[in-house]
Formats: structure tokens, C-alpha cells, sequence
């Protein structure tokens, strides 16, 4: 306050008030999920165990294995594929895809800090992975397709029970799951956005191409991935999303006789 205000207030008996600092106002982060915890534990638990034993200790025991094959009997689309057989490709598919599972967590705790809506979208990602996984080995397993290099008959593959799981891709579903949950906690957070889609769409796509020409998956596998990815990165959050908050009023009503129930939903 300047001196001649200051002088103005005492002659005509003002209260004197400092100005008041401006302190940061302090918001929770929204929780846009809820968990229940007694499900979506063994959920995430059940899902790392079941891939740990297939992928790691029981795939020689649950492959099998049928080449030498004809890439005769290919369809269209895939026969291409069998002459693939890109080292660098291979390395960035992996790259890529550890990169679309580490950063969303990374980015929402930088978003939201170490808050409950932190743990709470974690355990949400974490279940869609866990699935993710789960989904894969199931299918990967009950199929048994060969890789286009087993087709090949390259004998790291044709004799390797690895050679054989083919379909459908995990690097690409995992990619498009990782992304798809953090896009859709992005649209629940904060309303309709585009780039996270065209993130996931553009970054799984990569992984898609570089699986193909790394010579791991058909055209088909990549596609399967992708939908399977997307959709349960889709499904998970939807079905964890808090029901948007109802709040009901009561306000004079048009003309001022009698009362109505206003509501925000």
C-alpha cells in the first residue's frame, strides 16, 4: 500500500489490512479407478506366475513342434514373410516395446507424484499387462505356429520350441496394451484427447512392422496383437473407472413457486 493510500485510510478511519499472499491452492490428484483388491491381486500375482512357468520352465513340456514346413501352404499375405530376417529390426522391436511398458508409469507419477491415484492407476496397469500375458502364452501355446523363420528352416528356430509361437505377437500386444491404458487414464483424468491414441497407434505400429521384418511374426500375428493388446488396454480401465460424480441440488423453480432437484452427472 503507497504512502498517500496509507495516509488517506487513517483520515477517513479505514481498517489497515496487509495484502494477502497468494499460497498455492493444493489438489489431490483425481482417482479415476477404483480396485478391489481381493480380486485384482491374485489377478496381477496369477498373471506373472502363469507366464513365469509357461515361457520359462514349461514351454519345451507344452510346445509342439511340426516343421519342416511348406510355405506353400501359407495364405497371401504371410507367405512373404518367410525370407525375413532382420537382426537390427529384432533389437528395436525389443527396445521399443520395454520403452512403451516403462514410460506410462514414469510419466504419471511425474503427472500425478507419488499419490494413492498413482497406486491405484498402477495396479490398473499392472492387471492389464498381467493379462495381456496371460491371454498371449494361452493362445501362443494352443496354436503352436511356427515363426517364419522356422519356416525358414533355420535351425535356431526349426528345433527350438520358441520357433513355434508365432501367434500372435506379444511384443506388438504389449505395446498396444502398455500405451491403450495410459491413453484411456489420460481420458478419464482429463477428458477426451487425441494424442495419446495416435502415440499408441503410431508406436505399436512400429513394433507391429518391426516384428515382420525381424522375421518372429506374420502379418497376422502382428495384426492379432494388436487387437488383442488395444482391446484389453481398452477393457481393463473401463472396467476399473469410478461412475462419473452425481451431485443433486435443490433450487427455486422458474417463476419462484415451489422447489426443484437440479443435477450435475
Amino acid at each position: 500500500m503507497s504512502a498517500s493510500l496509507t495516509l488517506a485510510a487513517l483520515f477517513l478511519g479505514a481498517p489497515l489490512r496487509a495484502p494477502e499472499a497468494a499460497l498455492p491452492e493444493t489438489v489431490a490428484p483425481l482417482s479415476v479407478y477404483r480396485l478391489k483388491l481381493s480380486v485384482d491381486v491374485p489377478v496381477i500375482v496369477g498373471g506373472g506366475v502363469a507366464t513365469v512357468l509357461a515361457r520359462f520352465f514349461l514351454k519345451d513340456q507344452l510346445t509342439r513342434m511340426s516343421c519342416p514346413c511348406d510355405p506353400a501352404g501359407l495364405n497371401f499375405i504371410d507367405r512373404g514373410s518367410v525370407s525375413n530376417n532382420n537382426h537390427t529390426a529384432n533389437i528395436v522391436s525389443d527396445v521399443t516395446v520395454a520403452l512403451s511398458i516403462a514410460a506410462p508409469p514414469i510419466f504419471d507419477l511425474l503427472d500425478v507424484g507419488l499419490d494413492r491415484a498413482f497406486g491405484v492407476d498402477f495396479g490398473v496397469f499392472a492387471e492389464t499387462i498381467a493379462l495381456n500375458s496371460t491371454f498371449e502364452q494361452v493362445v501362443n501355446f494352443a496354436t503352436a505356429r511356427p515363426r517364419p523363420r522356422t519356416y525358414a528352416g533355420d535351425p535356431a528356430y526349426l528345433t527350438f520350441s520358441d520357433g513355434y509361437l508365432s501367434f500372435y505377437s506379444g511384443h506388438v500386444a504389449y505395446s498396444f496394451a502398455a500405451l491403450s491404458v495410459a491413453a484411456a487414464t489420460v481420458r478419464l483424468r482429463y477428458g477426451e484427447q487425441v494424442w495419446p491414441w495416435v502415440v499408441t497407434g503410431l508406436v505399436g505400429s512400429s513394433v507391429a512392422v518391426e516384428r515382420v521384418m525381424a522375421g518372429s511374426h506374420f502379418p497376422t500375428d502382428a495384426a492379432a496383437g494388436a487387437l488383442a493388446g488395444a482391446a484389453l488396454g481398452i477393457a481393463v480401465p473401463w472396467l476399473h473407472a469410478r461412475a462419473p460424480e452425481q451431485r443433486l441440488s435443490v433450487l427455486p423453480s422458474d417463476g419462484g413457486r415451489g422447489l426443484a432437484l437440479a443435477g450435475a452427472f
